[in-house]
């Protein structure tokens, strides 16, 4: 099953966009979190990419979710409830990941 989530900037110049990817099966499964430029009603270029996690993962599109701060200056990736990840927008700084780790990043968040 792959999975795909996404959250646009009221601005409508960036999203944060979470992929997985099952395409050539289970044990081969990727999972990234990506900050993109938004172009027109496309996503556009890819900024910067976090991996999230290789292979198999028992995850469903419930368990994701793409936000944004309330300042809209941090996109973040959601899973289980848990902040696992981050793009800062102004300084273009990632946070997390953590290839399937423990998702306790030390992000801030507004």
């Amino acid at each position: 099953m792959d999975i795909f989530d996404s959250a646009i900037r009221t601005k409508g110049d960036l999203a944060g966009v979470f992929e997985y990817d099952e395409t050539d099966g289970p044990q081969n499964a990727t999972a990234y979190f990506y900050l993109s430029e938004i172009k027109g009603q496309a996503f556009g270029p890819i900024v910067a990419n976090i991996h999230i996690q290789s292979g198999a993962w028992a995850i469903t599109e419930a368990d994701v979710a793409v936000r944004w701060d309330r300042n809209e200056q941090f996109v973040g990736l959601f899973i289980f409830g848990t902040l696992a990840a981050a793009f800062d927008a102004t300084t273009g700084a990632r946070y997390g990941g953590g290839h399937g780790k423990d998702f306790n990043a030390d992000i801030s968040w507004s």
